[in-house]
């Protein structure tokens, strides 16, 4: 009777979780987290982590990766091991992790090096789940876009009436002893552009398609790889493919302008709703949702500027006090359609104050977590007050 109540407890709490929807349960308490990060409240927001982590089955490596952060920046190494493990069976490799800064204070390099070994078995024993037919389009794709690249070949007959061959890994390296004449040009380019055309909507169909029918790849299928722990192997993909790629002769390939030039604005919608659902499920962080997304354009972004004034004389007593050290932001036009506006706010829960607060930690403070932000900062000398002013009556003092 034990073992029958503990198997129906198990089942119970797995269809919990599995009715669980991440933008609701999940992320609000993350945003707590993250506004803690902002204000160096690593304690508090190590345990709204723990809120979130055990909301959910699957909770998302950058996210895991920061409660590490928090648990090292209190010096709370063996808190943090729990969580390490997490990563570890993400995929997420040692070289990423010791890219990031905070894996080189000195109070965590040393027990960081004792550790590391019990760290690299946990993460080598795990295997990616995915298909084997999904990894065989993906190398094909992969196969046939590096050939593209170094050996498009063009056959031609020139005015003469005599065949060739023309081979762009020639064309680039200047191996041919005469140069191409226009016809040969033409033609080559040509050629090349039915091969680009072809290699890259085959591929764009490809990996749209799989994410309309199965959702995104999850981190639990295929393991998180970039250093901002968002990206895996599929993703990379999605971001290698979304642009077609030109290969002229006379100088080398360059990317078409346009996003998925080859998918129908039906299947962009589709495809959307699956990268939202991905997100509901649990399966990708929404920082790569945003990522994704082809209704969202990052043109939102936050710029701040440090201005430095070079003639202090005839500046009133409040520039002179702020000389050298003046923060402002201000913001570009948003260029959102509507329901890319309503899914930016989905995805964020609205709060408009968290997204300025972690742009402003990114740029002024932010060295060991990893938040995404659409910030930017650029230092500017001007020669006086007068100009200073110009510039600073267009924008908002927010850091002395």
């Amino acid at each position: 009777m034990k073992n029958l109540i503990i198997v129906c407890t198990l089942f119970i709490t797995n269809q919990v979780f599995a009715q669980l929807d991440f933008r609701k349960e999940y992320y609000p308490v993350i945003n707590r987290a993250e506004m803690a990060i902002t204000k160096d409240d690593y304690q508090t927001a190590f345990t709204e982590y723990q809120t979130a982590f055990s909301a959910v089955k699957t909770p998302l490596a950058r996210d895991i990766f920061n409660a590490v952060a928090c648990k090292f920046l209190v010096n709370d190494f063996e808190g943090a091991k729990p969580l390490l493990l997490k990563l570890a069976r993400k995929g997420i490799t040692v070289s990423s992790l010791e890219e990031k800064e905070v894996f080189m204070l000195d109070n965590i390099k040393s027990q960081w090096s004792n550790y590391k070994f019990s760290y690299e078995q946990i993460q080598s024993m795990q295997q990616e789940q995915v298909s084997a037919a999904l990894l065989g389009k993906m190398q094909f794709f992969d196969d046939a876009y590096d050939s593209l690249k170094a050996n498009t070949l063009a056959f031609y007959v020139d005015q003469r009436g005599k065949q060739g061959i023309l081979i762009t890994r020639d064309l680039r390296n200047n191996k041919l002893e005469n140069e191409l004449t226009q016809e040969e040009t033409t033609l080559k380019d040509t050629i090349s552009g039915i091969v680009s055309n072809e290699l890259f909507t085959k591929a764009q169909r490809a990996l749209v398609d799989f994410v309309i029918e199965n959702g995104f790849v999850s981190e639990e299928t295929m393991f998180v790889e970039s250093s901002g722990f968002l990206r895996n192997y599929y993703a990379r993909y999605i971001d290698k493919y979304k642009f077609r790629m030109n290969f002229p002769s006379d100088r080398d390939y360059f990317n078409d302008y346009k996003p998925f030039s080859a998918i129908s604005d039906e299947k962009k919608k589709e495809f959307d709703y699956k990268i939202l659902e991905s997100v509901s499920q649990g399966k990708i962080h929404r920082d790569l949702a945003l990522k994704l997304l082809f209704g969202y354009k990052s043109d939102n972004k936050l710029l701040f500027t440090k201005i430095n004034i070079e003639n202090i004389e005839n500046c009133s007593l409040d520039l002179k006090e702020k000389t050298y050290s003046l923060f402002y932001y201000k913001r570009t036009g948003q260029n959102l359609d509507a329901e890319s506006q309503r899914t930016v706010e989905e995805l964020q829960y609205g709060d408009s104050n968290l997204i300025f607060e972690k742009a402003k930690y990114k740029i002024l403070k932010n060295s060991y977590f990893s938040m995404s932000s659409d910030a930017q900062m650029e230092e500017t000398t001007v020669p006086s007050c007068d100009i200073a002013k110009q510039i600073i009556e267009k924008a908002n003092i927010i850091k002395e």
